[in-house]
């Protein structure tokens, strides 16, 4: 049997036959999509890891929500942590009755690396962390340095994600 006599019969068949054929023929263009793509390189093919983060600080009475530790309110953006140890970023965060009110945006960029997690809030080993000063000082981001997501509960109105693509 040909291609095109299963084509027609398919067409004169019920109606699970036609739907099976337009499936198949979802899966064929996904196929082609896929192997047309490749991987993703959404930031010009230099980024090594993607990540996508939130957290998320609104109950008053959480010890995570004091000011000295992360406070109320929340951050959430994007990094590219790229192949030549750079990284760029986004990063949106708003602040709540600890001295600042209202929010803000960052666009950063610096250098980035791998550490021992200091503040395990995902469970991982291991974290990326950033310099905005050419390597003097590095920050932990709490942000896993293996592909994954990550979620984290850390109380009533304290939450994390993370989405790590790449590696």
């Amino acid at each position: 049997m040909t291609m095109d006599d299963a084509v027609r019969r398919i067409r004169r068949g019920s109606r699970a036959g036609r739907a099976r054929m337009a499936l198949l023929g979802l899966a064929a263009a996904g196929v082609t999509m896929f192997g047309l793509v490749g991987t993703a390189g959404a930031y010009g093919g230099k980024a090594q890891y993607q990540v996508g983060f939130s957290f998320n600080c609104d109950n008053r009475s959480s010890p995570f929500c004091a000011p000295s530790v992360f406070g109320l309110g929340g951050e959430w953006g994007w990094y590219a942590f790229n192949s030549d140890g750079t990284f760029d970023a986004q990063i949106t965060f708003c602040g709540h009755a600890q001295g600042f009110n209202g929010a803000g945006h960052q666009s950063a960029d610096g250098l980035w690396t791998t550490g021992p997690a200091g503040s395990p809030v995902f469970g991982a080993a291991s974290d990326f962390y950033v310099s905005f000063d050419g390597g003097l000082t590095w920050h932990d981001t709490t942000i896993p340095s293996a592909a994954g997501h990550y979620s984290a509960k850390l109380g009533p109105g304290v939450s994390a994600e993370a989405q790590v693509a790449g590696g």
